[in-house]
């Protein structure tokens, strides 16, 4: 019997994760019904006169279209419910694990922006004109971080610390992989890669960032704890 099926299967979803589809769906469906609000949802570098400091909690509940949040829930889907079930971490831990994560993204996030900007104007803060003469800084600057994917990544790091034997097939890799290789291979191969290149408009980072953050919050609770586990 395999370590799903020990726990009724991925079908059954449980309280937390219910209550998260709901919301990132219903931000979704607020926020495509009237566009100007991603604006205020969405998390802006601090020194950006559009920053507010509700944007470090909502913009994890923000998505930027259709298959943004599609794959979000999903994963969360497929995860979530696992690791909520009361014989792994329960409701309370999970949403704490969620939550974590998600912050720890976007703290990780900006602490290396400002490590970039740091580098380039000798001072993490930026302005509107460094923004507007310097490629680097703009894409810093005037960019808006959504989604959920700081906060599913710690789900990730999480499910592989807790169950590294399950096999995992992703749409990319048609094989069936444990998971202990195959999430550190989504990091390193994927995020990591990416990260250094930059060509695309992903916060690698922020998938970092909660990788670590959620890692490290599951390795903590199940040395100082191991009874809640199993």
């Amino acid at each position: 019997m395999s370590q799903l099926s020990r726990f009724g299967g991925l079908s059954d979803l449980t309280p937390v994760v219910k209550n998260l589809l709901l919301l990132n769906i219903l931000v979704f469906i607020a926020c495509w019904l009237y566009p100007n609000l991603t604006d205020y949802l969405a998390m802006y570098y601090p020194s950006n006169p559009a920053f507010e400091p509700w944007q470090i909690i909502t913009h994890m509940f923000t998505h930027g279209g259709f298959f943004h949040i599609f794959f979000n829930m999903y994963a969360l889907y497929s995860f979530g419910s696992l690791l909520e079930h009361e014989r792994v971490l329960g409701s309370k831990r999970f949403a704490t694990l969620y939550l974590f994560s998600g912050l720890g993204a976007i703290a990780f996030h900006l602490a290396i922006n400002a490590i970039t900007a740091w580098n380039i104007t000798g001072s993490p803060v930026i302005d509107y004109e460094q923004a507007v003469a310097n490629e680097t800084l703009a894409s810093i600057y005037f960019s808006g971080v959504v989604g959920a994917s700081g906060a599913i990544y710690g789900l990730l790091a999480g499910f592989g610390y807790l169950f590294p034997n399950t096999p995992l097939m992703f749409l990319f890799i048609p094989v069936p992989i444990k998971a202990k290789y195959m999430i550190p291979l989504v990091i390193i191969a994927y995020d990591i890669a990416f990260a250094q290149v930059g060509l695309d408009n992903v916060a690698h980072y922020a998938h970092i960032g909660g990788a670590i953050f959620g890692f490290l919050l599951v390795l903590f609770w199940n040395k100082t704890n191991r009874s809640n586990f199993f």
